[in-house]
């Protein structure tokens, strides 16, 4: 039989989530209790692959990665990517993906509960967040081990979540703008649910509050009026380019008369000119990362629950330029002095 957390537990004296703990390092471990982890772990050659365990068990050695209802999912290329790494992970850690789809949230709960009483997989990823729903309220129901990707809004301390600091983002975009010289802002969306818009909408608002700024927010199902306005901060790629093309029309000029900057870094940011100033949220960490902690979870379910942050990158490109007023009074002023 292969050696458990718990069987090192017993030898080191102390409990299983303090050997999880110290196995990853954590500052809340004493060295003193980590060395007698280490100790205990090489008297009794315990393997630290998950994986492994997990089929010395005889669980399934599958993971399912649940998609939001169709009905609500967004045409973003994320969740095509994010599969991707998740199958590549998998695969290292000798593993296999299924999939549970559905149009409607009862049929996604239909399908989930079918897939782990029948033990097609021992846990699951969901690659949607905020409000709770029947899934995820079935998950923790039944002590399902599974882990978000997003930020959950509901009993976040019981759930295992990775995601990005959305709402840094959207002040790190607001700053961005203010030092290319830009002082009235607005942040574009076409939703007004999800924990996404609102994390970065609120992360936006806060800093141009605080840098002083003008901003505010237009919603693109409504006439997009953009007025005085010489930035935008768009919710995501997609949106963008459609904003783009619609300035376009209209015969406003990115970015020359208007800069535009968004998130998630996806194929369509460099296809088309103007290749998009874009927030790289690093899907395939995620996806990576989602996996790993399902791992974990999977080999100690009594471990204690975080959230994994995964770092974002700027990615400067052809959408957004100094704003010509401020660099023409900048140009008067320097006369003046």
């Amino acid at each position: 039989m292969a050696v458990t957390i718990k069987d090192v537990a017993r030898r080191a004296g102390v409990n299983p989530s303090t050997v999880s703990r110290a196995i990853h390092n954590h500052s809340a471990i004493s060295e003193k209790t980590k060395e007698k982890v280490r100790k205990a772990m090489a008297d009794l050659g315990y393997s630290r692959n998950s994986a492994a365990q997990m089929l010395a068990s005889g669980k399934a050695g599958a993971i399912g990665v649940i998609f939001p209802p169709i009905e609500n999912k967004s045409e973003q290329p994320f969740f095509m990517k994010i599969l991707t790494a998740i199958n590549e992970e998998a695969r290292q850690n000798k593993i296999t993906v299924s999939i549970a789809s559905g149009h409607t949230n009862e049929e996604l709960l239909s399908q989930v509960r079918v897939m782990y009483q029948e033990k097609r997989v021992d846990g699951f990823i969901v690659l949607y967040a905020g409000q709770a729903d029947d899934v995820r309220d079935y998950l923790l129901a039944d002590e399902i081990p599974f882990v978000i990707v997003g930020t959950p809004i509901e009993r976040a301390n019981e759930i295992t979540a990775v995601d990005n600091d959305n709402k840094l983002m959207g002040a790190e975009a607001a700053q961005y703008l203010a030092s290319l010289g830009h002082k009235k802002l607005a942040f574009v969306t076409n939703t007004d649910k999800g924990e996404v818009f609102h994390e970065r909408y609120r992360g936006f608002d806060e800093k141009i509050k605080l840098l002083g700024l003008s901003g505010q927010l237009l919603n693109t199902t409504e006439s997009l009026a953009v007025g005085d306005v010489t930035a935008l901060v768009v919710l995501d790629d997609i949106l963008a380019i459609k904003v783009i093309q619609g300035l376009t029309e209209r015969g406003i000029n990115v970015p020359d008369d208007i800069s535009v900057i968004s998130f998630n870094n996806s194929v369509f940011a460099s296809l088309i000119h103007p290749y998009l100033t874009t927030f790289d949220i690093n899907i395939t960490q995620l996806g990576h990362r989602s996996v790993q902690k399902l791992l974990h979870l999977l080999a100690d379910p009594a471990d204690f629950r975080e959230k994994v942050t995964v770092p974002f990158e700027l990615k400067v490109r052809e959408s957004t330029k100094s704003c010509q007023l401020t660099a023409f009074f900048m140009f008067i002023l320097s006369f003046l002095d």
